[in-house]
């Protein structure tokens, strides 16, 4: 019995992602929103996520659009070409679950 061919993940269950506003469009948006980190809510029912700019609540059953989207280095945007340059858009930042999946917390 091979099991390889079974293994691929060529698919995916669920897909969330935002749609993107082709108006602020730039050479940085795949960049920035990346992903670099996800946590699930101890419910089982939420899950964070963080990119460079912000942290999205998303609910597992609505996988169409986050449920909150906080703003967490909006100043930055306008300093994306230097920290390009600097390879300082290329860090990557955690986001954890804080108490009882209450509270959601980050670095910057």
């Amino acid at each position: 019995c091979d099991m390889r061919a079974r293994a691929l993940c060529d698919q995916h269950s669920k897909l969330f992602e935002e749609p993107e506003d082709s108006t602020t469009r730039s050479f940085f948006s795949e960049i920035i929103s990346s992903v670099s980190d996800v946590k699930f809510s101890s419910c089982g029912r939420y899950m964070v996520s963080r990119d460079y700019l912000t942290v999205k609540l998303w609910d597992l059953n609505m996988d169409t659009r986050p449920v909150e989207t906080y703003n967490v280095h909006e100043y930055l945007r306008s300093k994306l070409c230097s920290l390009y340059e600097s390879d300082c858009i290329f860090d990557k930042f955690e986001v954890v679950w804080g108490g009882p999946s209450n509270s959601i917390l980050t670095g910057s």
